[in-house]
């Protein structure tokens, strides 16, 4: 599609242009392209990281974390002064990840439990290892977005454009300076997306081991990856029994991706069982974050309409505030008592609590009773709950700079790779289908959670932009097509 710009008119001298340079970076497999991109995007966000907030939010539960695995070698979130035992929390990829910074950066080890107690506790400069590592995995995720995209496209132009939608997507990047783990996994979903399409391309078991561990990486980062991962696996299974014709080495290498991610996700969970009798990757978040979303069931139609005008990012709070009034948008602000937020969030707690106090019972058996509960309040309100997916879906995608086009693309491609039967693709872009959908599902669906949608998104808008190389069932022997997306269309 790019290559048609120079047959254009007027400006075909631009054209040649844009031609010459396309051969160019095409000899040289897109680096220095590459390279300048990186310079200019961390040049860019330098100055829009943002204060540490490490009495705020979900900072608190990962650096408390990080501090006991260094200092104590077990993992808990448990705080006080106090002994410690080890416990669960959240999913341990990324406090390992801040302890191991810890033991390198002097700073960020003089972190104690005691910087907790507000914002200012501690000096900003004690994060700022963090803050910057952050920096580093957004253009790591970038470069490793190029290589992706060069894969599944087959030119560097593919690559680039892929690398430029992450790393020039600055509402995407901007506050990396507190340490949380998105940025993270954004990273290590690129990379088990990398690992997938070349153990696909080459159909080596070592390539599927490490397809396999780089999707145990994130599933211990992102939990909410472990449906989608179950599901992956029993589609590419169902695939190569009906589709493959050399089953048996397809099945060993499927076998080992099978259990290079089962090893570390239920020797976590094995572990979680041991110290708290509960087979988990994570504590009860899972339940508080559906509790939030299911007060939002009980919109009415107008707090439906309301929630899309408030959500759109910029000028959507004051156009709603004008169109509807400060009582009508006070219910979806954050800090408002007796708000959407402030129910969901704190109604979990004090229900667990009741239970306890009331009919004594343990703590993960009230958390069961009151998940039960919800799961019901749920089912008897499918109108209810259905009808705020609009809404909450759309509130997702607002961390997108490029939102307009990239979705728009995910739809496109995804369409296109169900018609061809592109798996591969089709597996790929299902990654940012499914994190769009399962935030909006289970939680508030802030626009933070759909960082790990947007390598999907900008794998999209590469393969929309400059086609799709078709690529051999894995299994078969390699071949190279000229059939592209574009093409097809």
């Amino acid at each position: 599609m790019l290559t048609r710009l120079g047959r254009l008119k007027p400006g075909i001298e631009i054209g040649r242009l844009g031609q010459r340079l396309l051969l160019i970076l095409g000899r040289c497999g897109g680096t220095p392209a590459l390279a300048l991109l990186v310079l200019c995007s961390t040049a860019a966000c330098l100055g829009d990281g943002g204060k540490v907030a490490p009495a705020h939010g979900d900072v608190p539960s990962y650096l408390t974390a990080a501090y006991h695995l260094r200092t104590e070698h077990f993992y808990t979130t448990q705080r006080g002064t106090g002994p410690v035992t080890p416990g669960i929390g959240r999913e341990p990829v990324f406090p390992l990840f801040l302890a191991g910074l810890m033991e390198i950066d002097p700073g960020l080890a003089s972190f104690t439990p005691e910087c907790l107690r507000a914002d200012d506790a501690c000096p900003q400069r004690t994060y700022r290892a963090a803050s910057l590592a952050n920096l580093v995995l957004i253009e790591l995720a970038g470069i490793t977005m190029f290589f992706l995209a060069r894969l599944i496209c087959g030119t560097p132009i593919g690559g680039l454009i892929a690398s430029a939608y992450l790393l020039l997507n600055f509402h995407l990047n901007k506050g990396w300076a507190d340490p949380m783990s998105d940025r993270l996994a954004v990273l290590l979903l690129t990379l088990a997306m990398l690992a997938t399409a070349r153990a696909w391309r080459s159909g080596k078991p070592l390539h599927f081991a490490l397809a396999g561990a780089a999707f145990a990486a994130l599933t211990l980062t992102k939990a909410i990856f472990l449906p989608f991962c179950v599901a992956a696996w029993v589609g590419a299974l169902l695939a190569v029994l009906f589709r493959i014709q050399d089953k048996r080495r397809v099945l060993l290498a499927l076998c080992v991706a099978g259990c290079a991610f089962l090893m570390p996700t239920c020797g976590w969970a094995w572990r979680n069982y041991a110290v708290s009798g509960q087979f988990r990757l994570t504590d009860v978040r899972s339940g508080v974050a559906l509790s939030t979303r299911e007060v939002y069931d009980h919109m009415s139609p107008v707090q439906n309409f309301v929630a899309l005008v408030y959500w759109t990012r910029g000028i959507g709070p004051p156009l709603a505030r004008y169109l509807f009034g400060a009582d009508a948008i006070a219910p979806f602000d954050l800090d408002t008592q007796g708000g959407f937020y402030d129910v969901g969030q704190h109604a979990y707690q004090h229900q667990v609590a009741a239970l306890r106090r009331t009919e004594h019972l343990e703590y993960w058996q009230a958390t069961a009773r009151v998940d039960a509960t919800i799961f019901a309040a749920i089912r008897d309100d499918w109108q209810g709950y259905a009808t705020s997916m609009l809404p909450m879906l759309y509130r997702g995608i607002w961390i997108d700079e490029f939102v307009l086009l990239g979705i728009p693309c995910l739809a496109w491609a995804c369409w296109k790779a169900t018609r061809r039967r592109d798996l591969l693709l089709l597996l790929l872009l299902a990654t940012g289908a499914f994190n769009i959908v399962a935030y909006a599902a289970v939680s508030l669906n802030v626009p933070r959670y759909q960082m790990t949608a947007m390598p999907a998104v900008a794998l999209a808008a590469a393969v929309v932009a400059v086609g799709r190389r078709a690529t051999a069932v894995v299994g078969a022997p390699r071949r190279e097509s000229s059939v592209t997306l574009s093409q097809s269309s």
